[in-house]
């Protein structure tokens, strides 16, 4: 007489169950993707090919950050400057600056997004300006000369209606500058991403 297993509805169950897992596969979403500029680090890959800044033979390129690349683009002594309202005071700015301030070169070289951008898990933006600046000079600029940076630059992109990011080389976001530019009066707000990779500082206001 064969003896019966114990818990025979058990068994059957596990064995239902294993047969399942086994056989179960990931299904891709079918779903069309957006128009998003998205990469696995927040800015872009390290080794990737970077657009040029824009450049037009026959018109000012919009925006245009030339001038203020040369003009800011580089740490200084503090110089007082003027407020920016248009390229005459980036201009007259740029002459306040000495030839004999010792500079070191921050800003590597900048382009403008073509796609609307993903900066955090739920903020995307378009309109955007990236500047990709020299890792070790930003890291030596510290807190303060780091939001001066970017605040002077947002300065001029903001008048062409543009937002801001900065990132190193190697892909890592280290800072943003954004507004709501269907507001009145103009909402805007600042990040700068401290060395512990998390954002030290959080600014609304508004700039006008």
């Amino acid at each position: 007489m064969h003896s019966q297993p114990r818990y025979p509805f058990l068994k059957l169950i596990f064995t239902v169950f294993w047969s399942l897992t086994s056989i179960v596969q990931p299904v891709r979403s079918q779903t069309e993707n957006l128009v998003i500029s998205k990469t696995p680090k927040p800015c872009f890959w390290e080794m990737e090919v970077l657009p040029s800044p824009p450049l037009s033979q026959t018109e000012p390129s919009i925006p245009s950050l030339w001038l203020a690349q040369e003009l800011y683009g580089y740490s200084t002594l503090p110089t007082p400057t003027q407020p920016v309202e248009s390229d005459i005071d980036l201009q007259l700015n740029a002459e306040q600056l000495s030839d004999e301030t010792e500079q070191y070169p921050i800003l590597e070289t900048w382009f403008v997004e073509p796609k609307i951008t993903q900066l955090q898990p739920d903020l995307y933006v378009n309109n955007l300006v990236t500047l990709v600046v020299n890792r070790i000079n930003w890291n030596r600029e510290k807190y303060m000369g780091q939001y001066v940076f970017v605040s002077r630059f947002a300065s001029v992109t903001r008048r062409y209606g543009y937002n801001l990011r900065v990132c190193n080389r190697q892909g890592d976001l280290l800072a943003f500058y954004i507004c709501n530019f269907d507001q009145i009066p103009l909402s805007c707000q600042v990040q700068i991403l401290s060395e512990g990779l998390q954002f030290r500082e959080f600014r609304n206001f508004n700039p006008q």
